[in-house]
């Protein structure tokens, strides 16, 4: 079975609707999918009463950012309960944390020469279920204030450019208890993403364990074969799950397209289990 645990859709940062995300993935002969949108389940109440239309099994899942250790990491939880009270709190709280965050950088884009970026900003705010860095990188390159997306990060949105706010995240240990109360499996996303040394990120591991963690993603693009096994290694030796996803978000993205990431090592236990005895 293909099984891609980590997809983003509209209802976050990415550029398909949660019914297009799904179409795509039954084409691409995927046999089961988690929608994992940055910290909302709008996307999952869009398609829920409409499960059955679509030969493949839907996993109900979101992505969290955390704060560890002065540094934002994202987790992911599968097979939650969307409708939890507590998460449903917990994300009209992060999501208010992403609107400020949004707004505090629109005013320092404006202070660096980019007139009319208050206000664009407000109104993409206003009209969107919520804005990340990427709508803002989004937003540079539509204006003609940089000539790629990569550059947007790099002048303004990225750590020590122009227009960054560091954010003010939940902590982690407060991402993964409200995952698991909402029913769901807290996944550590993407570790070697964070650009951390080996030992922090062994100690990143070792914490999320002890906060409740139940399992890491071993298997996502442009993981080297060196870290993936590394992660592999760190699962059987803190006896966690692992689970594996492509991290989509558009097709314009080559680096992460909709069930493309390297397969599962033998060795590690897949999170899946948990669901599915059998496979």
């Amino acid at each position: 079975m293909l099984r891609d645990l980590h997809n983003h859709t509209l209802a976050s940062d990415g550029s398909l609707e949660p019914a297009a995300l799904l179409d795509m993935a039954v084409e691409k002969g995927i046999d089961e999918i988690a929608i994992t949108d940055h910290d909302s389940v709008d996307g999952l109440m869009e398609i829920h009463a409409n499960k059955a239309q679509w030969s493949l099994n839907i996993i109900d899942g979101v992505e969290l950012s955390a704060n560890w250790a002065k540094q934002t990491i994202h987790i992911v939880g599968l097979n939650i309960d969307p409708r939890h009270s507590g998460l449903t709190s917990f994300i009209k709280l992060q999501k208010s944390k992403r609107q400020q965050r949004a707004l505090q950088m629109a005013h320092k884009l404006e202070q660096s020469g980019l007139t009319g970026s208050v206000a664009d900003i407000e109104y993409m705010a206003d009209q969107q279920n919520m804005v990340c860095r990427t709508h803002l990188a989004q937003y540079l390159l539509e204006r003609g204030a940089v000539n790629s997306f990569a550059n947007a990060f790099k002048q303004y949105l990225a750590k020590g450019a122009k227009a960054f706010v560091p954010d003010e995240w939940f902590a982690l240990e407060d991402a993964v208890a409200i995952i698991r109360q909402a029913g769901g499996v807290a996944v550590l996303a993407h570790p070697t993403r964070y650009k951390l040394s080996s030992n922090k990120l062994q100690q990143l591991v070792v914490d999320f364990k002890s906060a409740g963690g139940q399992a890491i993603e071993v298997c996502y693009p442009n993981i080297n074969p060196g870290q993936k096994n590394l992660l592999a290694n760190w699962a059987n030796k803190h006896n966690l799950l692992g689970s594996q996803g492509s991290d989509f978000h558009a097709l314009d993205k080559p680096w992460a397209q909709l069930g493309k990431f390297p397969t599962m090592p033998q060795e590690v236990t897949p999170v899946w289990n948990l669901w599915d005895p059998s496979s």
